[in-house]
């Protein structure tokens, strides 16, 4: 068995650490880094814990994966509930029980919050994150997520 991981809650000090973590795995999901608006989100994250939080997964104290999750609150789920936004363990780590661990802290810790669920997305392309996802009883909506960014005060006019 691998050594366990220590998982802690990130803070300001932590985004010269955060942010490359950030990049590789934005990079490996194909998503685009828009370095100053990530900066300006994980700085904010890190200054209100009430939106949830960044935390850095570490192993011999170096940084091997992060996680960010912020609230939700839907009826469907009772109200309360949490958002994965961003999971990545370094190619390293992944395969030896790492990602599990993550879960059973990210689960107690929504849990302690009085959340009753937790939501994420994967790209569609990615089989074997989805396939780790099913394993852990994540099940497909029978939805398509939307989004679109909303126009700057500048664009409006």
């Amino acid at each position: 068995m691998p050594e366990a991981a220590t998982i802690r809650r990130a803070g300001a000090p932590d985004l010269p650490t955060l942010l490359p973590l950030l990049r590789a795995y934005w990079e490996y999901d194909g998503i685009e880094y828009r370095e100053a608006e990530v900066h300006r989100g994980l700085a904010e994250l890190c200054a209100h814990p009430e939106l949830g939080g960044a935390y850095l997964i570490e192993r011999s104290a170096e940084a091997v994966g992060y996680f960010i999750f912020t609230w939700g609150f839907d009826l469907e789920f009772g109200g309360r509930h949490g958002w994965l936004t961003d999971l990545y363990l370094l190619p390293s780590e992944r395969g030896q029980g790492r990602g599990r661990q993550v879960f059973a802290f990210i689960d107690e810790l929504l849990r302690e919050a009085g959340a009753s669920c937790v939501e994420l997305v994967v790209e569609r392309d990615n089989a074997e994150a989805q396939a780790f996802y099913r394993r852990l009883g994540f099940v497909a909506a029978d939805r398509v997520p939307l989004a679109r960014r909303l126009p700057s005060a500048n664009e409006l006019g």
